[in-house]
């Protein structure tokens, strides 16, 4: 579908590629595995020039004494970079200092398998105070994403 809700129409087309014609059209509907298939590949070309990214995730929760999640952190270490995905406390358990807790923790867990960075994005109304209290950079910023706010990618040297 288009951003206006139309579906796409891919029309055949032909191309000469390394001397042979080639029939291709551009389709809509890429399945899930095809989607892991084309990020792989990229991977694959990037780590030719990168060396390996020696992926891992990680993950960390914050639980009240019955087992349920008050919070948490997501994130995935990528070549010597931490890269936070999601940080997010209970509104009843804000300004106690778990989100310090949790960050901190990932960051040590981080620094022990060798990452030197850490990166992040988050928008004027989520934590960029927080981050920045924490030694975390603005490095960009994109405005009216979405419409009326901004995001601010951030850094921090482990």
């Amino acid at each position: 579908m288009t951003p206006s809700g139309a579906v796409l129409t891919a029309r055949v087309a032909r191309t000469r590629i390394r001397g042979m014609m080639m029939s291709y059209r551009v389709c809509q509907d890429l399945t899930k595995e095809e989607s892991e298939y084309v990020q792989q590949r990229l991977v694959e070309f990037a780590d030719g020039h990168t060396g390996a990214r020696n992926h891992r995730e990680l993950g960390l929760a914050l639980r009240d004494e019955d087992g349920c999640v008050l919070g948490g952190l997501t994130a995935n270490i990528v070549w010597d970079w931490l890269q936070i995905r999601v940080l997010w406390v209970d509104e009843c358990m804000r300004g106690n200092g778990f989100g310090h807790r949790l960050l901190s923790t990932a960051e040590g867990l981080a620094r022990a398998q060798g990452c030197r960075h850490a990166r992040l994005n988050t928008f004027e109304f989520e934590a960029r105070e927080f981050y920045e209290q924490h030694g975390y950079v603005v490095r960009f910023k994109t405005d009216d994403f979405p419409e009326g706010h901004t995001q601010f990618h951030m850094t921090k040297e482990l």
